[in-house]
């Protein structure tokens, strides 16, 4: 699995690349991806999304509710294709207000258009916790003895 990161709106590395160059470069990685019978992923990068549906077999959102921009996400829900949204609120891990989390996982306000999402909430160090929007929770950190 390749998972690839976009960010042409904050390019600083001088390199003056455009969102036409990672579209390109994200076809040739999605053609080397498929011809070694590997999955490829874009995370984040809505901006670029609409152009690359066709050759991505999912992706994985951060924080679309934090910056209302879940609806950007829409076209992999209507080519059929997953989309993996995790949210970094306050509170967690374990001690995420209820109202807190009912936003992230809601479908109307700034959860608009991530209905059909696979929605977790995580903290910011990326531990074993998690929170589904079934409230239930789940911690895979492994112990060491």
């Amino acid at each position: 699995m390749i998972i690839a990161d976009s960010d042409n709106q904050n390019n600083k590395n001088g390199l003056g690349l455009t969102q036409d160059d990672t579209v390109s470069f994200l076809h040739f990685l999605a053609a080397e991806a498929v011809s070694r019978n590997l999955s490829i992923g874009l995370k984040n990068a809505g901006e670029v999304l609409p152009n690359l549906t066709s050759v991505v077999q999912f992706s994985v959102n951060e924080q679309c509710v934090q910056y209302s921009e879940c609806a950007t996400f829409a076209p992999m829900i209507q080519a059929g294709k997953p989309v993996f949204h995790i949210e970094y609120p306050k509170g967690s891990p374990g001690n995420v207000a209820i109202a807190i989390a009912d936003e992230v996982c809601a479908t109307t306000g700034s959860g608009a258009g991530s209905e059909n999402f696979s929605t977790v909430i995580k903290g910011m160090d990326l531990d074993g916790w998690v929170e589904y929007c079934d409230q239930s929770i789940a911690n895979t950190t492994m112990m060491l003895s």
